[in-house]
């Protein structure tokens, strides 16, 4: 077991990412096969369109709404909902609502063959 304490602490805004959106590592994936982070999007935050080659990730909406886009398709999630991006699936978000966007993303790695 492994517990971890570190939600009152101040996120980063990661690399490709925009419009003040704050990522806090709640489990980190380093030393793991997985993480939880929770993301928030103020206004007009969000990350670049880019895929992971080693990671699926579930995006799951807390409170307020995210814009997905993958490049064929454009969709917006609400409160309560989820999307899961696999191995190489494109996706951007971004905040186009003027409440603040919580989200819960879970990424979990690919084993290397």
């Amino acid at each position: 077991m492994k517990i971890f304490k570190d939600g009152h602490k101040t996120g980063i805004t990661p690399p490709n990412h925009f419009g003040g959106l704050n990522v806090l590592d709640i489990v980190p994936l380093a030393g793991s096969d997985f993480s939880v982070q929770v993301s928030k999007a103020p206004k007009g935050g969000g990350g670049e369109l880019h895929h992971h080659d080693d990671l699926i990730q579930v995006f799951y909406i807390v409170d307020g709404a995210l814009t997905f886009d993958t490049g064929k398709e454009r969709f917006t999630l609400q409160k309560g909902e989820a999307v899961v991006f696999e191995q190489y699936d494109p996706h951007y978000t971004l905040n186009e609502q003027e409440q603040e966007c919580t989200s819960l993303v879970i990424s979990c790695r690919i084993p290397k063959n």
